[in-house]
């Protein structure tokens, strides 16, 4: 192929693999903007204040809060949280973020260790709500 351009071979394969690379990444990326759309479309989206309200009932106010400041960098500007969105069919988050980094960043928030989280409810879906709720669940055995 490179013969064929009048560059080295391996500078062909460099460039196919870059253009190559480049085409996932942005097929990705309107992938992800077409189902946010979809989602922005079916359910109403929260302001902050309406979030922390919606989140109440389920789990502290600092779980709240930190799980829409964490989404919201993965959803905005199109979309904002919600507490019934699965986070990844409905907000399309890596389950590497939320199960690796959250964590870490919630324990040392709280000044916990990540040991002091629990494992997740095999009953649970992995709604934004249940999430908060995870992260909740270590507070009394830290304190104990």
């Amino acid at each position: 192929m490179g013969e064929l351009l009048g560059i080295p071979e391996s500078l062909a394969m460099a460039g196919f693999v870059v253009a190559g690379l480049a085409i996932w990444i942005a097929l990705g990326f309107v992938m992800q903007r077409r189902a946010h759309g979809r989602l922005a479309a079916r359910r109403p989206n929260p302001t902050e204040a309406e979030f922390l309200a919606m989140m109440a009932q389920d789990c502290s106010p600092e779980a709240a809060r930190f799980l829409w400041q964490q989404a919201l960098v993965y959803v905005e500007p199109r979309l904002t949280p919600h507490p019934d969105d699965l986070l990844l069919d409905d907000l399309c988050i890596d389950d590497g973020d939320f199960t690796l980094d959250w964590p870490q960043v919630w324990a040392e928030r709280q000044g916990l260790s990540e040991s002091d989280l629990s494992d997740w409810p095999k009953d649970w879906p992995l709604t934004v709500r249940n999430f908060a709720r995870w992260l909740d669940l270590a507070r009394p055995s830290a304190a104990g």
